[in-house]
């Protein structure tokens, strides 16, 4: 991380950590009881926003786990005599292994169905803390007592803010490097793409059980200084309002930024005790329901004009003084008369341009040759792959062998079963029967991160970018089978040889496409053709044995296609095999060493470009039969020959 990086990164806590000591002097302490509260629940939120910004998960339940923190930690203090902080520290974790407990099943769930799951956790642990009597039923449990550190009772307002005040900032810093590691770029993509991702070799389930443990750990926590606070925990901590306010933090902070997090406990804390005073003022009397719909009201206010929360503010107000400061800047250097240029001067070409015709593309840096399997040796072979939708059949008993060293091109008409053998081959599709090997392992059914390990990974007909970051971004997450960094090393930033490894070998497979101009830019900002180039380099870069390309060329210029195929030359060279699925017969037969022909879903044909082109079976299947008109056929055919 440069001087520079350094700076930007770090400046944010340090102007936080003023802003935390500074506040208990200068506010009420009215106010600093309510930037206690909005500290404890802002460490829940922090969770919270993980789960959702990156793991893509909705929780209804952080309040179950908050609730189990509190409550261990209540149970252990004032039953069992345990110290603060053991009992803290046997808090968290029994947090997190209700996490691990309920998330092994419950992750296997998406979307509204895992939301549902997870609010009927925190039903089951508010009734469970009604019902036993060591955690006092329906009454809680009283008298936790206050902290006591080297002698000193923390018991004011003011005091336990800044008793607070470096676990938030030690809680902050974990979460904010997470997001910037191996680990949260990974989470990324899976939100972004999850079939990418698993086709990167990211175990998707495994990473995001971590992240909602994580989660829950951090709810724990935040249960503990609840309970330390409040010296008292009832089954109110369970329940779903403060699930609620948890998700409305995140949201209004804004998702994928752990800062958004502290910025939404803050408002949703602040406008929850802003409806409780001015809500009496507008309606005399009015309490209780009132106050609540008030703050409601305003809440859904603020989501509707700012579906990003406040994260989408920021942004556009970054971009707004970006623009200006760009537009200042051109305006300078078009008023100033470059004295330098010279006859001899010579024009680079733009951002993005191709490269100069005649350069070659270069893969040093990009493939492990260690990895490589002999050349010729048979990569892939499938016997009597079949899928079955119902009565349809999409492939039909198809053989096929892919040996090292070759590009083998699988062509035929739309609807022909193309992608779907090759979504069965990466393990995206469970085939109906038949058999898959990759170097000898057998592998259908199997998932796709499994196979991704074994070497072989794809591009997708339709473009699977991981659209939440940029070009350099989408490739690293290529570089996960590489690096070992888990989840604790990149809270801690342990990582940092490995990350600039990483980045090495993805800006490598970045300039390898030619797209070394645009790696800082976001891929969604690229067009169609440039963000089928960052497929590419994205599969190259995690240094595959068997790399499989499902319409490459799609929306290349025609310079983009040469560089590619002259890329893909060179691959074949270095002894990787490629599969490819290209509708532009011509650059096929150009490039292959053999063509494959499915038509529906049968393969009928195989060989080399030239004797495929000749196969009259082949003709007819693109060119259909037609009984009446025998001298059109003939024509066609000649046509194809030639």
């Amino acid at each position: 991380m440069r001087s520079e990086g350094i700076l930007r990164f770090y400046l944010p806590f340090a102007l936080f950590a003023v802003i935390l000591v500074v506040f208990p002097l200068v506010a009420s302490i009215n106010l600093v009881n309510i930037g206690v509260y909005a500290l404890i629940y802002a460490l829940a939120a922090i969770g919270l926003s993980l789960l959702m910004g990156l793991a893509g998960q909705v929780s209804l339940g952080q309040a179950a786990f908050f609730a189990v923190g509190a409550y261990t930690h209540a149970i252990l203090v004032t039953k069992y005599a345990v110290p603060g902080v053991l009992a803290a520290l046997a808090a968290v974790l029994a947090a997190m292994l209700v996490a691990l407990l309920v998330g092994l099943p419950l992750l296997r769930l998406r979307g509204h169905f895992l939301a549902l799951a997870t609010l009927g956790l925190g039903i089951i642990v508010t009734v469970v803390a009604r019902e036993l009597e060591i955690t006092g039923g329906t009454s809680g449990i009283f008298g936790v007592p206050k902290p006591v550190i080297n002698g000193r009772t923390y018991d004011t307002p003011s005091e336990f803010f800044w008793l607070l005040s470096p676990v938030i900032l030690i809680a902050l810093l974990l979460a904010r490097n997470l997001v910037r590691s191996r680990t949260g770029r990974a989470l990324g993509a899976v939100n972004d793409s999850e079939v990418a991702a698993e086709c990167l070799g990211v175990n998707t389930f495994a990473l995001r059980l971590r992240v909602f443990v994580l989660a829950a750990g951090y709810a724990g926590l935040a249960g503990v200084f609840y309970a330390y606070w409040l010296a008292v925990v009832s089954p109110e901590a369970a329940g779903f309002e403060l699930s609620v306010s948890l998700l409305l933090m995140v949201i209004l902070g804004g998702l994928g930024t752990v800062w958004g997090a502290i910025t939404g406990s803050v408002i949703v804390q602040g406008l929850d005790e802003g409806m409780r005073a001015l809500i009496p003022k507008i309606i005399p009397g009015a309490t209780g329901e009132v106050q609540l719909l008030g703050f409601g009201i305003v809440l859904v206010l603020l989501i509707i004009l700012l579906p990003g929360g406040l994260a989408q503010l920021w942004g556009m107000a970054k971009s707004h003084l970006h623009d200006r400061l760009a537009a200042r800047r051109s305006a300078a250097e078009m008023a100033e008369p470059d004295q330098s240029a010279g006859v001899d001067d010579k024009v680079g070409p733009e951002p993005g341009a191709p490269a100069a015709a005649g350069s070659k593309p270069s893969l040093d840096g990009v493939l492990d040759h260690a990895l490589i399997p002999e050349r010729g040796s048979t990569v892939l072979r499938i016997r009597g792959l079949t899928k079955r939708y119902g009565g349809v059949v999409a492939v039909d008993d198809v053989d096929l062998d892919a040996q090292a060293g070759e590009i083998l091109a699988l062509i035929g008409p739309n609807g022909a079963g193309k992608t779907t053998c090759f979504n069965m081959i990466t393990g995206v599709l469970v085939p109906t029967a038949g058999t898959i090997e990759i170097r000898g392992t057998r592998v259908e059914g199997r998932r796709p991160h499994i196979i991704a390990q074994l070497g072989a990974t794809r591009t997708f007909q339709n473009l699977q970018t991981f659209a939440s970051t940029t070009v350099l971004g989408n490739v690293a997450v290529a570089r996960h089978l590489r690096s070992r960094a888990g989840l604790v090393r990149g809270m801690l930033s342990l990582a940092r040889r490995e990350e600039r490894d990483i980045e090495h070998g993805a800006r490598a497979a970045v300039a390898a496409m030619g797209l070394q101009d645009d790696a800082d830019r976001p891929v969604k900002d690229l067009s169609f053709g440039r963000q089928r180039q960052v497929e590419v380099a994205r599969a190259l870069a995690m240094s595959p044995m068997l790399l499989l390309l499902d319409e490459p060329m799609a929306g290349l210029s025609g310079p983009e296609r040469d560089e590619l195929s002259a890329l893909l030359r060179q691959t074949r060279e270095a002894g990787i095999t490629v599969v490819l699925v290209e509708h532009d017969v011509d650059a096929v037969m150009a490039l292959a060493d053999r063509v494959a022909v499915l038509d529906d879903g049968q393969l009928i044909a195989v060989g080399p470009p030239e004797e495929v082109r000749q196969d009259e079976a082949v003709i007819a299947a693109y060119l259909g039969t037609d009984d009446d008109a025998e001298d059109v056929l003939r024509q066609a055919a000649e046509e194809v020959r030639g």
